[in-house]
């Protein structure tokens, strides 16, 4: 599996804390759906959620963030 990152991702999993391992997981055995009428899917797990956009094998993460409340 080829993962290519943004700028803007990498900045994200830099200030939050998210190492590219947790993103490959979160996009290989997290729930996934597709945004309606574009070519953008979501992946989410363990509080972690990214936006990517893939290509055969390959995926290309534009934004990554933490979901739901943090306590």
């Amino acid at each position: 599996m080829l993962v290519f990152y943004s700028k803007h991702a990498l900045e994200k999993m830099d200030g939050l804390g998210i190492e590219r391992k947790e993103i490959e997981n979160t996009i290989i055995k997290g729930m996934k759906w597709r945004e309606i009428d574009n070519e953008k899917w979501h992946a989410a797990l363990a509080g972690i959620e990214c936006v990517f956009i893939k290509k055969q094998n390959a995926f290309f993460i534009i934004t990554v963030y933490m979901g739901g409340d943090k306590k």
